[in-house]
């Protein structure tokens, strides 16, 4: 039997059809996981066309010569976040369970450690293949478990539910709504708020910390809108302060049907006034109003996270995709 072949994968050199192969793979297991991808073609022509200093990447073949069946990725972090690199891993399905995804994993972790890594994570599906493949590491454990939820932006019951609440704003609040960039009076404020989305159990597991002023939250908006997505942020104004007291944030993705909504924060003075419920119901009618493209909304939320769970559901977001964030250490052999 042919044993897998695997390779450092050098986007800008590489041939065409290896580089449609592993944009193809690296895009379908995105998704699947639950995370929006551009498609194969718009992913192998940003991979071509820049540089990417830190990014380390493989590709997996069933036999030499193969087409590549197997991507591999791993990014570095900001120099300020503690965190172990965040390895992604995928195999497209009609290859698995034949040697290609383990024969990736230990290239990785072997040039991984080579090059001065302790450790790493990753997020896995939860159940077969991905956990028991995942946890089959030698020291490996599982530090989160994570329900993708989803909501049907375009279901009448979902929109019936966020206008019954955006019809009842809570009394001292006004919403602010924007795309893009905050405007530069709420800048600070918004910038305050979204330093407590660390406040969520098992946020510092996924984020880096934070101690935003208006730099790094201009930052942050470059770092979510680079490829190409347009940035929605839903917010609730103190009307005695004039400042941002609670927002949300979500990402629309020029292509695709799936949105990604990412941080909502509320100042602990004001939490239990329904304020995190209402900006995220104003943010779900914008949304479907603005981009008709968009069928889903997913946000990510933590098995032990009750009260974002129960905001979610009163906006119409049901259970989907249970996944693991999961840790390795690496040895010098790798």
């Amino acid at each position: 039997m042919t044993s897998p072949t695997v390779e450092e994968f050098l986007p800008g050199s590489a041939p065409t059809a290896d580089l449609a192969a592993w944009s193809e793979v690296y895009g379908d297991g995105r998704r699947e996981q639950g995370g929006a991808s551009p498609s194969a073609a718009v992913l192998a022509e940003r991979l071509a066309s820049r540089e990417e200093p830190g990014v380390l990447r493989w590709a997996a073949r069933p036999a030499p010569g193969a087409p590549i069946a197997g991507a591999a990725e791993l990014r570095p972090r900001p120099a300020a976040d503690p965190r172990p690199r965040l390895l992604r891993l995928f195999v497209a399905p009609s290859r698995r369970r034949r040697g290609l995804g383990r024969a990736l994993l230990r290239r990785v972790m072997r040039d991984a450690a080579a090059a001065g890594l302790d450790r790493l994570q990753a997020v896995v599906l939860a159940g077969p293949p991905g956990e028991p493949f995942a946890l089959s590491v030698p020291g490996a454990r599982t530090l989160l478990r994570l329900d993708l939820q989803e909501q049907p932006v375009t279901d009448p019951s979902v929109l019936r539910l966020c206008r019954d609440l955006a019809e009842r704003p809570p009394m001292g609040y006004r919403l602010a709504f924007w795309r893009g960039s905050a405007p530069e009076d709420t800048a600070a404020s918004f910038a305050r708020v979204m330093n407590h989305v660390l406040d969520a159990p098992g946020a510092e597991l996924q984020l880096a910390p934070r101690s935003w002023d208006v730099p790094a939250l201009r930052a942050w908006e470059a770092d979510l809108t680079e490829d190409g997505s347009a940035l929605l942020v839903s917010t609730a104004v103190h009307r005695a302060s004039g400042e941002v007291v609670a927002a949300t944030a979500a990402t629309v993705p020029p292509f695709g049907p799936t949105a990604e909504q990412h941080d909502t924060a509320v100042l602990p003075e004001h939490r239990r006034r329904n304020l995190a419920r209402w900006i995220k119901a104003e943010q779900t009618l914008r949304l479907h109003t603005l981009f008709p493209h968009i069928r889903t909304a997913a946000s990510t939320v933590t098995a032990d996270n009750r009260a974002m769970a129960s905001v979610n559901r009163a906006v119409g977001y049901r259970p989907g995709t249970d996944r693991l964030l999961v840790e390795a250490l690496l040895t010098p052999e790798g």
